[in-house]
């Protein structure tokens, strides 16, 4: 690439922050008001976070052994503002989707 390109690629921190971090977050109420939680390193669907969530193995939803992911459940509503700054830690930035 020739200089000019190369001033114009985006460092992996930027990268990170505009593509909202490297890590994704899914949250699912329970009809008793607490929530479940699937955070993985690559993008689930909802189909897939609900298998994990009904306890299948990765390999058996379609995930890919390189995602990592896991899994809290029963969450109270009030402990979500502190799961989130822990995801964002963890994952050095987390996209959050309710489902």
């Amino acid at each position: 690439m020739t200089n000019e390109l190369m001033d114009k690629v985006m460092t992996d921190m930027e990268l990170d922050n505009v593509a909202g971090g490297a890590g994704y977050a899914y949250f699912m109420k329970r009809k008793d008001g607490k929530y479940d939680i699937v955070s993985a390193t690559d993008k689930l669907t909802p189909e897939q976070v609900k298998g994990i969530l009904a306890g299948k193995a990765p390999a058996q939803l379609g995930i890919a052994k390189s995602i990592s992911t896991k899994f809290h459940v029963g969450i109270q509503a009030d402990k979500l503002p502190a799961i989130k700054q822990r995801l964002n830690k963890f994952y050095n930035g987390c996209t959050f989707q309710d489902l």
